[in-house]
């Protein structure tokens, strides 16, 4: 820097004005970018002071909310309600002739839907002692057996069908009854079946009963078709598809008649 001052006053006068100029802009550059961070610096501390002054404003406000509050629930727990309030009941007001008249009309109408709605009337029980023919009885009186409703009424009916009839009152526990207690309603006919006539019937007729799977029906239309017309279940005896209970109740439902 020292050599620089020295060898100053040999430069050409346009050199040193040049020297100049250069030097002012870098002192002014220098100064402007001071001057900027520090305005900065300011303008930054600035918006941190309004942020933590508007947060303790807010804070200020909730707490005075809140004792507001606070002195509110006290004065109307403390405080008896005002006279002024409405009365939580209030008397009825006389109505004139026409509401009177619009009212009784009102009034009428639950009776005339009474008389529109079904009347049910109550089923009597039998007197203990009574039997009923299990192949015949319908739904209604089955209801009129002491425990029977409309459901197990219905269920026993349905079986039926699908059996084509009782051969004996044990047969309702397979629709999950109890039949110990109906053993004393109940006698079975067994000629109102209606029996499946197996020399003039097919495989689908078969599989639908209850008691034949189509393996056995299968098996019963296959020996037909081999032996000629069936006169008896015996033969199946030694057929694995067969168990001897389940022959004995399956011949309940078979006709050999050709």
């Amino acid at each position: 820097m020292w050599q620089f001052l020295k060898d100053y006053h040999f430069y050409h006068k346009s050199d040193k004005r040049a020297i100049l100029v250069l030097l002012s802009l870098i002192a002014l550059t220098i100064g402007a970018t001071i001057y900027f961070e520090q305005t900065n610096q300011h303008a930054t501390s600035s918006q941190d002071e309004a942020q933590l002054q508007a947060f303790a404003d807010s804070l200020q406000q909730v707490d005075s909310l809140r004792s507001i509050r606070r002195r509110t629930y006290a004065e109307n727990n403390n405080t008896p309600r005002q006279s002024s309030s409405k009365p939580i009941y209030q008397p009825r007001q006389r109505q004139n002739r026409q509401e009177r008249s619009t009212l009784q009309r009102y009034d009428t109408v639950p009776s005339l839907l009474l008389d529109t709605l079904p009347r049910y009337e109550r089923i009597e029980k039998y007197m203990p002692g009574t039997i009923v023919e299990l192949n015949k009885v319908d739904t209604t009186e089955l209801k009129r057996i002491p425990g029977i409703g409309s459901v197990i009424a219905k269920m026993i009916v349905n079986y039926r069908n699908q059996l084509g009839g009782y051969y004996k009152v044990e047969q309702l526990r397979e629709i999950n009854l109890d039949a110990s207690q109906l053993l004393s309603w109940f006698t079975v006919d067994e000629s109102d079946i209606r029996k499946i006539p197996i020399n003039h019937t097919n495989v689908d007729r078969l599989r639908r009963h209850p008691y034949i799977n189509f393996y056995q029906a299968k098996a019963l239309i296959e020996h037909r078709r081999k032996h000629g017309n069936l006169t008896s279940l015996k033969p199946f005896i030694l057929y694995e598809e067969f168990t001897e209970d389940e022959l004995e109740r399956i011949t309940h439902y078979i006709s050999f008649d050709d």
